[in-house]
């Protein structure tokens, strides 16, 4: 899915086309140019975060520069608390950087925010400069509660851009998901899952969107025209659900997986329910590219519209969770590949330790979280690590790695985590490669299976004497959590909600009081 910062690559030229020597004109003042969105929110609901997005341009990169920005909330403190939760920067390529000497910019007066930075952007032209604002409702707040709300940014000595928005009180309705479920189907073969809803309010909720969030490596190939296709997919239905009834999509989705999937790969897949308004006033209006056949429609399962926003009292139980588990026995051959180098003590070398996929089938981590094969290295007790891949991290014992498989391993293929060192001593306890044989279950427990390989530096001469090896036990729990903390992709459009920085607080999980959608 795309986050919720867009990214901006254009980068502002300044012609000069003089007839004949002349004084070059000054640099552009950098500007800033707010944009809030409007936001509707549920009486007795839950808090909305949205984005106040910041455009700046014309800045110079390595410059430092003030950015002020006052947002006055007006009447809306009547009936909602704002604040601000955190900030984020996208820009061009490399995506630029926001770097700020002030944890806490902003300070609330009365019914207005004042924020301020030093700031300094690491690149130059144009950039977006999104600030999350958290919106509640407050206990008095009802249906028809409305107020503006007006926005100014100043860059530098540059001019100050405003911007207005609305933030109102909606009709409240409660969209519920159905229930988890596991899908299971063998490599390359399709298992069909319809996406339910049920409308648990007393009242007609006009128009709803869902949200898939799946890999479209997974999805079926469909071409809805209401429908909109990118990392995931986006439905919109214009079909209004009355009161106590439950409803689904008039044509199954269909999920499968490559002919050559590994047995036992799983993926979860969340999709969400969300009114017409809120669809409207998020940042998924617009997203990846329209289908162009017939539309998908809605029908009810079970058994007055009107144009009133609405939005969600609860939207912690619009969402639910496919587990889709590729099925057989097939499974393939894995091999720890340790190796043994000779040299000198001060030496800096590169292992390059790793595992072969023998087959049959493909790991494919980027499809498959539990695919991300989690190797445990320990290095030879002679030697120093000074430098190690991406995803490879440190375990409590310095000496021990704990590497994640990124790229996707095909049958007859062998992939390395190549590790810097130095040699510091003639002799040492040898290290070694471990690395899982099967994968993960759904709960992240991994079989103690493995396949083990030696990692040896020799020093020409040195009159060791040959050692077992040693050292602390690998914490397979550890691997587990790190696994699990990697593997989780969730919906962060709505219902569950990831903290855009450290002060905002946790995610809230799928813990949902269901009632039977009957």
């Amino acid at each position: 899915m795309q986050s919720f910062g867009r990214t901006f690559a254009a980068i502002l030229f300044l012609l000069l086309l003089p007839s004949a020597p002349a004084t070059a004109a000054p640099d552009p003042a950098p500007t800033a140019e707010p944009y809030l969105g409007r936001v509707t929110l549920a009486p007795a609901g839950p808090e909305k975060d949205t984005l106040l997005r910041v455009r700046a341009s014309n800045v110079v990169a390595g410059q430092l520069e003030r950015l002020e920005m006052t947002v006055d909330l007006d009447a809306a403190t009547a009936f909602a608390d704002v604040a601000l939760t955190g900030i984020l920067v996208t820009g061009g390529e490399p995506p630029a950087v926001l770097d700020s000497d002030e944890e806490e910019p902003c300070r609330r007066t009365g019914g207005k925010v004042f924020c301020s930075w030093n700031a300094t952007f690491t690149s130059a032209g144009m950039l977006d400069v999104p600030v999350v604002l958290s919106v509640t409702p407050k206990k008095t707040a009802k249906e028809g509660d409305s107020a503006a709300v007006t926005v100014t940014a100043k860059l530098g000595d540059g001019p100050v851009g405003t911007s207005t928005s609305e933030f109102r009180v909606g009709q409240g309705v409660d969209l519920v998901a159905g229930e988890d479920r596991q899908l299971k189907a063998a490599p390359g073969r399709a298992v069909m899952f319809a996406p339910t809803v049920h409308n648990q309010g007393s009242a007609v909720v006009t128009g709803v969107a869902l949200v898939v969030d799946a890999d479209p490596r997974l999805l079926g190939k469909t071409s809805y025209r209401n429908c909109r296709y990118g990392t995931g997919l986006i439905c919109t239905f214009d079909t209004a659900l009355a009161a106590n009834t439950s409803y689904a999509p008039a044509k199954s989705l269909t999920l499968s997986s490559p002919a050559d999937t590994v047995p036992g790969s799983l993926t979860q897949i969340t999709y969400a329910w969300i009114t017409r308004t809120e669809f409207d006033e998020s940042p998924l209006d617009g997203y990846g590219t329209p289908g162009t056949g017939a539309p998908l429609t809605l029908q009810a399962l079970a058994a007055a519209q009107d144009d009133q926003p609405q939005a969600d009292v609860r939207p912690d139980n619009s969402h639910s969770f496919l587990t889709f588990t590729v099925t057989g026995k097939r499974r393939p051959a894995i091999a720890a590949a340790g190796l043994r180098r000779t040299a000198a003590v001060g030496d800096r070398l590169t292992l390059s330790p790793g595992f072969t996929n023998f087959g049959p089938g493909t790991l494919r981590p980027s499809l498959f979280p539990n695919n991300r094969l989690v190797v445990t290295m320990r290095l030879p007790s002679n030697v120093t690590r000074n430098s190690a891949p991406e995803l490879c991290f440190p375990d409590e014992a310095p000496e021990v790695l704990l590497c994640l498989l990124r790229d996707d391993v095909g049958a007859g293929q062998r992939t390395t985590f190549p590790i810097g060192m130095e040699v510091t001593a003639q002799c040492g306890d040898p290290g070694q490669i471990e690395i899982p044989v099967r994968l993960a279950d759904a709960d992240g427990n991994v079989p103690p299976a493995r396949s083990i390989a030696t990692l040896t530096v020799d020093v020409a001469g040195a009159p060791c004497v040959a050692l077992p090896i040693t050292g602390p036990p690998v914490g397979w729990t550890a691997l587990t959590g790190l696994l699990l903390l990697v593997a989780g992709t969730v919906l962060t459009v709505l219902g569950v909600r990831r903290p855009f920085c450290e002060h905002a607080g946790g995610a809230s999980g799928p813990d949902r009081d269901r009632k039977d959608a009957s």
